[in-house]
């Protein structure tokens, strides 16, 4: 019985082989958009004169088709589940970077589409062409977030015509990704706190040479999800641009315990809005039932002070509640991470963490 079995199997096996060989010596030699020549018939042609294989025609896949497959590729409408299987791998408050396995993209998508077969010719069909449609799914990757990103702002004129335009030439261009594709998982209230956080990555250390930024997704509250074509030597994150604000620091330098820069007013040779290098003044709280009210009049006075003295006003020492703003402004802030730079004391505030190898 056992014996029965393993030759029908091997005879199943030599038909398949048989009747894909064509299909497959086409994919490995063949231009992008291949002729399959499929056999007119298993059994060998009699008195050996070659067997006439009809060339069959394949059609482009729809347009529709590979833009599903390439945003598959960026892992959208993948259940969190298989991104992390255990939540233990991304505890609270954690940044988890990692490489996108190409391997098993591949498979995932030969199993979207798969779906299709209902018979052997599609099977073959299918095995002749898997590896164009992937390869086509994967150049299309750079596409999907600007592609994506023009549908959201539809409704916005200006905005919408700008993200077209960005989709229209990325698609033009090819939009293939040349690198391998990476990202990194964060989960931390600083997602849900910072709805519009911007994430760069840059090939190099200096943070010169820009990484293409494939996906940028909220998956929940808590988790953000990224992905680079390329791998990132630096990556940093930055809070949105229109959340400046007014605010101060913590110091153990003055008695009210806190803090601010000082900037230039465009006086003494100190140019207008930039930090003056090494210089700042006490910012006074109010006390009693008001404690950690900002006390404007006494702030205002130990700024307009500091500033006298190193000549950064005009000759009237004039400090109205333009200059007092321009003291007490903060800009968005930073979290940059670096390859290789060892994570700072937890005691102190991070400016750089690591992105582990």
């Amino acid at each position: 019985m056992d014996r029965a079995i393993s030759n029908r199997a091997a005879t199943l096996q030599a038909l398949i082989d048989t009747a894909t060989a064509p299909a497959l010596a086409v994919l490995r030699s063949g231009p992008a958009h291949a002729r399959v020549a499929l056999p007119a018939a298993v059994a060998p042609a009699a008195s050996g004169a070659a067997a006439t294989q009809p060339t069959v025609e394949l059609p482009d896949p729809p347009p529709a088709v590979i833009d599903w497959l390439a945003r598959a590729a960026l892992l959208y409408g993948v259940p969190f589940e298989y991104i992390t299987p255990d939540g233990r791998m991304l505890p609270k408050e954690s940044i988890r970077f990692f490489y996108v396995d190409l391997n098993w993209i591949h498979r995932l998508l030969e199993g979207a589409v798969s779906i299709g077969l209902s018979t052997s010719a599609d099977s073959v069909q299918m095995m002749a062409t898997i590896e164009q449609l992937v390869d086509q799914a994967l150049s299309h990757s750079s596409t999907v977030r600007p592609s994506l990103r023009a549908k959201a702002t539809s409704g916005h004129s200006r905005a919408g015509a700008a993200l077209k335009a960005a989709a229209a030439q990325s698609s033009a261009a090819g939009g293939t990704a040349t690198g391998p594709i990476t990202g990194l998982l964060i989960r931390s209230a600083a997602v849900s706190g910072w709805p519009g956080v911007e994430v760069s990555a840059y090939a190099d250390d200096a943070a010169t040479q820009k990484l293409p930024l494939l996906r940028l997704d909220r998956l929940s509250d808590d988790v953000l999800i990224a992905l680079f074509d390329g791998l990132p030597r630096v990556v940093n994150f930055l809070q949105p641009p229109e959340s400046l604000h007014f605010g101060v620091r913590p110091t153990t330098s003055f008695a009210s315990g806190y803090m601010s820069f000082l900037r230039g007013l465009g006086y003494g040779g100190y140019p207008a809005g930039q930090q003056i290098q090494g210089q700042q003044a006490a910012v006074a709280m109010r006390s009693g039932a008001a404690a950690g009210v900002l006390d404007v009049a006494a702030s205002a006075a130990s700024l307009q002070t500091a500033m006298k003295t190193l000549g950064a006003l005009d000759s009237a020492g004039t400090f109205t509640a333009a200059e007092f703003a321009v003291q007490m402004v903060r800009a968005a802030g930073m979290q940059s991470f670096q390859w290789g730079v060892p994570a700072p004391a937890e005691a102190a505030a991070p400016a750089v963490g690591r992105i582990a190898g």
